[in-house]
């Protein structure tokens, strides 16, 4: 990654340590700042505080689930436009309709295929227009 470049900031939300240690991990190999929070109240006061362009939330966290958390993310103004993943263990269409709703950019089910997560990740942070990637 070239030193002139925007180093975009992640932030993980997940409630287990190791996928989140190993999601940090992928995430700084491909040239992003990444950090992560174990739960979704800490979640949200760092959010505000840091603003990160793209969050990546477990749909499945105590106290506040991922559904509402991305929800009271994209509600407000000042984080509204925060580009939101959902990643889940469970596989249910309602889910993902629900996430989407809700204004989620992206819904992964665990374990997804790192190279369509960073794929995503660039999709969202530099839309496609006229064929190609802008950076």
């Amino acid at each position: 990654m070239s030193r002139n470049r925007k180093a975009y900031d992640i932030l993980i939300v997940e409630d287990n340590v190791e996928q989140a240690s190993l999601t940090k991990m992928l995430m700084e190999e491909y040239g992003f700042t990444a950090h992560y929070v174990t739960d979704s109240i800490e979640a949200l006061k760092t959010i505000q505080s840091d603003q990160p362009e793209v969050v990546i939330l477990d749909l499945m966290m105590p106290e506040l689930d991922g559904l509402r958390l991305c929800k009271k993310i994209k509600s407000s103004p000042m984080l509204g436009n925060t580009k939101i993943i959902i990643y889940s263990g469970k596989m249910y269409d309602s889910d993902r309709r629900k996430a989407l709703e809700l204004g989620a950019d992206a819904f992964f089910i665990k374990p997804a295929r790192a190279n369509m997560l960073i794929t995503k990740i660039r999709e969202l942070l530099h839309p496609i227009q006229n064929g190609t990637y802008q950076n």
